[in-house]
C-alpha cells in the first residue's frame, strides 16, 4: 500500500517534492492555507495585468529543470525559458547606465566604459568572476545538493580542504575589494549578493557566487513570469494523481511516540504517514509543533538571525518604455549607508532597487502598448519594531521609489502614466504566508547559520516529520528551495527504503 505523505504549504518547496515523491509511488496530499497555490512565489492580477508577487529571477535554471527531468518529462511541454541579454541593465544617478550582457565582447565594451580602461579593475572583474565560479562549483558538487545531517562529524580531512576553499570568513565586500576598486562595478556586483536578504558588508564571501554565477551561465526569463513555474508543478502534480487543496489551514501536526502521524486542520484530524513542512521553518516550530517537546527549538527560534524583508511597488502603466529591460537595478546614492539601513531597523532613505519588466519582452503579462513593472527595495523585517507599516509609511515608501524613477531619463513622466498600483509590505508577508517576523528570506545566512549549522531537512528524535524550504539547508532563494525539496525527498526515500544510489 502507498505510504500517505500530506505536504504544509504549497510554495516551491512544497510543489516540487510532491511531485518526486509522486514519481517515487508515495500518495501525495498538499494543503495550502490560501486560495491561490504557489506561497510566496505567487501571482497579483488586476484586469489583464498579472504581475509575480515576489520571486522573479530563475536564477541557476538548471535547478528548475531538473524536478521535470527526475520525473522524465520533457520541461519544455511545461514552461518556456527565455536567455535574457543583457543579464542586467544597471542605472546611476549620474544618468548613466551600462548593460551587462554574455556575450564576452558586448561585456569587455562594457567594463571598459565604466572603468575608462583601468586594465586593473578589467582584469580584476574577470578574476573576481573566476575565484567566485570556483566557489559556487566546489560548493555544489560537496555541499548544496545533500544533506549535512551529521553535522560537525562531516568535517573530515577531505571536506575542511574544501571548505578552506571557499574562503567563508571574509565578507562580500572584502573579497570583491580584493579585485575591484571602481565603485560603480563594486557596487553593481554587491547589489546581488542581497539577493538572499543579507547584506554583503557582513556575509559571508561565498555568496559572491550569485553575481559570479549568473554572469558565466547567465539568467533566464519564464515566459508568464514566475508563477507560470508554479503553473507547471501543478499541472504535473495533476497528471501524477496527486492531490492540492487550498484553504486548508493546518492548526498543528499530530504526534503519537514522537512520531508524525497527521495533522488537524479546522479541528479535523487528518492522518498520514509523513509530514512535511514546506511552511516557513520558524513558524512551523513555534505554532504547529505543540505536543511534543522538541528541546529548547522554541526557545532558540527567538535567538536567530533572521534575514530583511521586502517592500515591493507594482506599477501598471498605458506607455511603453524602452529604456527598461526585464532586469534592472538602480544604484542610489550612500550606497553603503543605504544597504546597511535595513539590517539596522531603518528604512533607506536613498534605496538602491530592482526593477522588474517582464513585458519588455513577454506580450502576455499586460494589454499591448502597455507596461507593467516591480520595483522591490529592502526594508527592515517586523522583529526590529522601529517601523509601523501604516498608510503613511506606505505612502513615503512609494514617493521615494517613484522620485527615483523619475530621476531616471527617459522615466520623467512615469508618475503621469501609472493606471494602477498596488504594493507588498512585511505585514503582508506575516500575515498572507506566515513568515516569522515577516522576514522575506528566512533565516538569516550568517556563518553560524550556513551548511552544518542551518536547520536540516528532519528533526533529531522526530520521526516521519520534514522540512523544506528557505530557512533550511541550503538555504533562500527560489533555486536553493529546488535543491533543499531535493535533499528531502532523497532524506525519505532513504528512510522508507526506497534509496538508490543515483538518488531522488
Amino acid at each position: 500500500m502507498k505510504k500517505k505523505v500530506i505536504i504544509i504549504g504549497s510554495g516551491v518547496g512544497g510543489l516540487s517534492i510532491a511531485t518526486r515523491l509522486l514519481e517515487k509511488g508515495f500518495n501525495v496530499e498538499v494543503l495550502e492555507k490560501n486560495l491561490s497555490i504557489g506561497g510566496k512565489t505567487n501571482i497579483l492580477k488586476s484586469g489583464d495585468f498579472k504581475f509575480d508577487l515576489t520571486a522573479s529571477i530563475p536564477m541557476f535554471h538548471e535547478d528548475f529543470i531538473d524536478v521535470f527531468t527526475f520525473c522524465k518529462k520533457d520541461y519544455r511541454k511545461y514552461f518556456t525559458l527565455l536567455p535574457l541579454d543583457p543579464i542586467y541593465r544597471c542605472f546611476f544617478t549620474d544618468n548613466s547606465y551600462y548593460d551587462f550582457s554574455n556575450n564576452l565582447t558586448h561585456l569587455s565594451s562594457t567594463i571598459n566604459s565604466i572603468t575608462k580602461n583601468n586594465i586593473e579593475n578589467i582584469s580584476g572583474y574577470y578574476e573576481f568572476l573566476n575565484s567566485n565560479y570556483k566557489k559556487y562549483l566546489i560548493a555544489n558538487n560537496n555541499f548544496l545538493n545533500r544533506d549535512l545531517l551529521k553535522g560537525i562529524s562531516l568535517l573530515n580531512p577531505l571536506t575542511i580542504s574544501k571548505v578552506f576553499k571557499l574562503n567563508t570568513t571574509t565578507s562580500s565586500t572584502k573579497n570583491c575589494r580584493k579585485y575591484i576598486s571602481n565603485h560603480k562595478l563594486f557596487n553593481y556586483l554587491m547589489f546581488q549578493t542581497m539577493y538572499i536578504g543579507v547584506s554583503p558588508y557582513h556575509c559571508p564571501s561565498i555568496y559572491n557566487s550569485i553575481p559570479a554565477v549568473s554572469q558565466i551561465q547567465g539568467l533566464h526569463y519564464i515566459k508568464g513570469g514566475m508563477y507560470a513555474y508554479i503553473k507547471a508543478l501543478e499541472k504535473l502534480i495533476k497528471e501524477k494523481k496527486g492531490h492540492i487543496s487550498t484553504l486548508r489551514n493546518v492548526d498543528k501536526i499530530l504526534f503519537h511516540n514522537n512520531k508524525a502521524v497527521g495533522v488537524m486542520v479546522n479541528g479535523n484530524p487528518i492522518y498520514s504517514d509523513i509530514v512535511i513542512c514546506s511552511s516557513d521553518y520558524s513558524f512551523s516550530i513555534n505554532n504547529l509543533i505543540k505536543d511534543i517537546d522538541i528541546k529548547g527549538k522554541k526557545e532558540s527560534i527567538k535567538e536567530m538571525n533572521y534575514s530583511c524583508s521586502i517592500f515591493i511597488l507594482y506599477l501598471a502603466l498605458d506607455k511603453k518604455y524602452p529604456i527598461l529591460k526585464v532586469n534592472n537595478i538602480f544604484i542610489n546614492d550612500n550606497f553603503k549607508k543605504n544597504i546597511e539601513a535595513p539590517f539596522k531597523g531603518c528604512i533607506p532613505l536613498e534605496p538602491s532597487m530592482y526593477i522588474y519588466c517582464p513585458s519588455s519582452i513577454d506580450s502576455s503579462v499586460c494589454p499591448k502598448d502597455y507596461e507593467e513593472i516591480s520595483i522591490l527595495v529592502r526594508v527592515p523585517n517586523l522583529l526590529s519594531r522601529k517601523i509601523n507599516w501604516n498608510e503613511k509609511t506606505i505612502n513615503n515608501m512609494k514617493q521615494t521609489i517613484l522620485g527615483n524613477l523619475s530621476s531616471i531619463k527617459s522615466l520623467e513622466d512615469i508618475k503621469n502614466h501609472i493606471i494602477y498600483d498596488n504594493c507588498l509590505t512585511p505585514i503582508d508577508l506575516r500575515d498572507k504566508f506566515n513568515t516569522f517576523g515577516g522576514c522575506a528570506f528566512g533565516l538569516s545566512h550568517s556563518l553560524d547559520q550556513s551548511a552544518i549549522f542551518r536547520p536540516q531537512c528532519t528533526i533529531p528524535k522526530v520521526k516521519n516529520l520534514y522540512f523544506t524550504g528557505s530557512s533550511i539547508h541550503p538555504g533562500n532563494g527560489v533555486s536553493m528551495v529546488l535543491k533543499s525539496s531535493k535533499i528531502c525527498c532523497d532524506k525519505i526515500c532513504k528512510d522508507f527504503g526506497l534509496y538508490k544510489k543515483n538518488k531522488c
